[in-house]
């Protein structure tokens, strides 16, 4: 079953609106480039046979070439209809499975992607790693045939897994502890720094 990843990046100077007030504009678009690196180099070393990122932002796009992910120009206006894109991208080249991450889960692990991809050989349609409140989606795993709608977003944990209940799809939660932080505000922010101390070198761009 080959596994395409999708990368979602919004523009630099829309991303991490709720730091505006923690980092200065230029550090917002800092942290979202060390973030995504860090998010690449790990789907690098997965079991990934293809990595998506989809932006409207041609730095984005430029550093995802650097990472020997294919770079798709978003032409949504919303993440989930980027998403959207995204899916019907990779089925054209051929997807059997799917992974939506996020770029703001900078502690991911080829394990995890490892442990999403398991739980659909094994028989789930879906599989869903929460964030560490149990409301948000920090990853999503799915068969590339499966209409599941995407719906990040506010609660989009319960959502994503009320779609899958609606359309009989068997689905499946993913706990991982690398998965469970996402970097959107201070608190979060000064956590990833407390775990990752080493200096940012995975920012490109």
């Amino acid at each position: 079953m080959q596994l395409h990843a999708i990368v979602p990046v919004k523009a630099l100077e829309r991303a991490k609106g709720r730091l505006v007030g923690t980092l200065s504009p230029a550090e917002r678009r800092l942290l979202v480039l060390e973030m995504l690196g860090r998010v690449l180099r790990a789907l690098r070393r997965a079991p990934v046979a293809v990595v998506w990122v989809v932006s409207a932002d041609a730095t984005v796009l430029a550093c995802a070439e650097s990472y020997g992910a294919r770079p798709l120009l978003e032409r949504a206006q919303d993440l989930n209809g980027a998403l959207e894109q995204a899916r019907q991208a990779a089925r054209a080249a051929g997807a059997g499975a799917l992974v939506v991450v996020p770029a703001d889960v900078p502690l991911l692990a080829p394990s995890d992607i490892a442990g999403l991809a398991a739980l659909l050989t094994g028989g789930a349609a879906v599989a869903l790693a929460p964030d560490a409140a149990g409301q948000g989606t920090n990853a999503l795993a799915m068969r590339a045939a499966v209409e599941l709608p995407f719906a990040f977003g506010v609660g989009s944990a319960a959502l994503h897994l009320r779609a899958a209940a609606e359309r009989g799809l068997p689905a499946r939660l993913y706990h991982s502890p690398t998965l469970a932080l996402d970097v959107d505000d201070a608190p979060s922010l000064a956590r990833y720094r407390e775990l990752v101390a080493e200096p940012a070198c995975d920012v490109c761009g």
